[in-house]
């Protein structure tokens, strides 16, 4: 057995190639001398933060510094009083990538497999394959766009 730490990897994820990122504005500027980039991808606002978004943060100063509720109970609360639902309902996470992480950890494995679209999110595949699932791409019948 070798001592190498990667060859104990789980297979699905040994397999998986690493993510790509866009490459940043200012490589962008450098490599073809433009300026005034907007960036499409990374799912950057090219219109900065919200200005709604920096109040909010600027009335944390006093508790910045402190850890956050880690069940982000007063958010699940609102959320489900706000949808209607009961507050167990509501999963949270840091963005969309953690939730369908979460969600392959609990329902995917080896012996299960999971159906997607072939034009779907990029980690539905990146996810299943991590929890050594097998994901069955599906043509769609009809792809259209949505004015």
């Amino acid at each position: 057995m070798s001592n190498d730490i990667f060859s104990r990897l789980n297979p699905g994820i040994s397999d998986l190639a690493p993510y790509e990122p866009g490459k940043p504005i200012d490589d962008v500027a450098k490599e073809y001398g433009i300026s005034n980039i907007i960036k499409l991808a990374s799912n950057e606002n090219p219109l900065g933060a919200s200005p709604k978004a920096l109040r909010s943060i600027a009335d944390l100063d006093d508790s910045l510094h402190l850890y956050p509720d880690g069940n982000c109970t007063e958010l699940k609360n609102a959320i489900a009083h706000h949808e209607k639902v009961p507050e167990e309902s509501v999963i949270l996470g840091n963005g969309s990538n953690e939730v369908l992480e979460l969600i392959a950890r609990a329902w995917l494995n080896p012996s299960r497999n999971a159906i997607t679209s072939k034009h779907a999110f990029a980690v539905y595949k990146i996810v299943t394959q991590a929890a050594g699932a097998k994901l069955i791409e599906v043509e769609a019948k009809k792809l259209e766009i949505q004015p």
